[in-house]
């Protein structure tokens, strides 16, 4: 995949989501990328992200689990 942004508003309100396993290409998650995904579990975020936007995770409510790793720079 030549995706390497997750854009502002993609899964927005995508309440059939229950866990995310971001890809290695990408390197930045704009801001409210995942917003009001109620049913949203669990988030794996690759080392190559750098940047992941204010609020990009907002409204969230079940979740419980998010691996973030080193190296991010906003």
């Amino acid at each position: 995949s030549n995706v390497t942004r997750l854009p502002m508003w993609c899964f927005y309100g995508c309440n059939s989501l229950l866990s995310v396993t971001i890809p290695n290409n990408v390197t930045k998650i704009d801001d409210c990328a995942f917003g009001c995904c109620s049913s949203l579990q669990s988030v794996t975020i690759p080392k190559n992200v750098t940047k992941i936007g204010t609020i990009a995770f907002s409204y969230c409510s079940s979740l419980a689990n998010v691996v973030i790793p080193d190296g991010i720079k906003e």
